[in-house]
């Protein structure tokens, strides 16, 4: 299941948890921006609970909406759209990538940018925006591939698509800062060189 919704510039995906006594869904949504530094993606959840996938959903969706809109009490997303100098730029890269769905589909490509909050990949696998992928990273320098839980297709161009990082362990993400900060230190020095 899982719905998604373009609104107000923001990207809203609904992915209800099933919770452990098997009856009852939990309110869980993502909202990403994609600003141009990058997608920048956050999780929010509810503490509600629903009979239905369906019902998690559609409320899903209304609480996304509400809190764009700013009318969710101590929750905002507005400053996902400001920019910050600090957030990592996307670097060029070429990273052997391979990726998989809940549905089957997997494939390998090349990651061709990365930031912090996502990257771009070309691959000969076609892809639909809103579906969730586990990505691994085959960066240099690194003992064994970083792992992305999940990351979400935001567009899809030719045999090219952009993802954001939507579930990163925090050793994952420790991991994929030191790969940016080694990136952006090589840039500094290639760019030193040339007089």
């Amino acid at each position: 299941m899982g719905k998604t919704l373009e609104y107000q510039g923001y990207t809203i995906q609904s992915s209800p948890q099933h919770l452990a006594d098997g009856e009852k869904w939990q309110l869980r949504i993502f909202v990403s921006v994609d600003n141009h530094q990058g997608v920048k993606a956050r999780e929010f959840s509810v503490d509600v609970v629903y009979a239905t996938e369906q019902e998690a959903d559609i409320h899903g969706i209304t609480f996304g909406q509400r809190l764009i809109d700013g009318k969710v009490e101590g929750q905002s997303v507005i400053d996902m759209k400001t920019v910050d100098r600090r957030a990592t730029p996307r670097l060029r890269v070429q990273f052997r990538t391979t990726f998989s769905s809940s549905t089957k589909k997997e494939g390998m490509g090349v990651m061709l940018d990365l930031s912090s909050g996502g990257c771009r990949v070309e691959s000969p696998v076609s892809l639909e925006p809103g579906l969730l992928l586990e990505l691994r990273i085959y960066a240099p320098d690194v003992e064994w591939p970083l792992m992305i839980e999940a990351a979400s297709v935001q567009w899809v161009s030719g045999q090219t698509f952009g993802l954001a990082f939507f579930r990163i362990t925090e050793t994952e993400q420790q991991r994929l800062g030191q790969v940016i900060k080694n990136l952006m230190e090589g840039d500094e020095e290639g760019a030193g060189h040339s007089v």
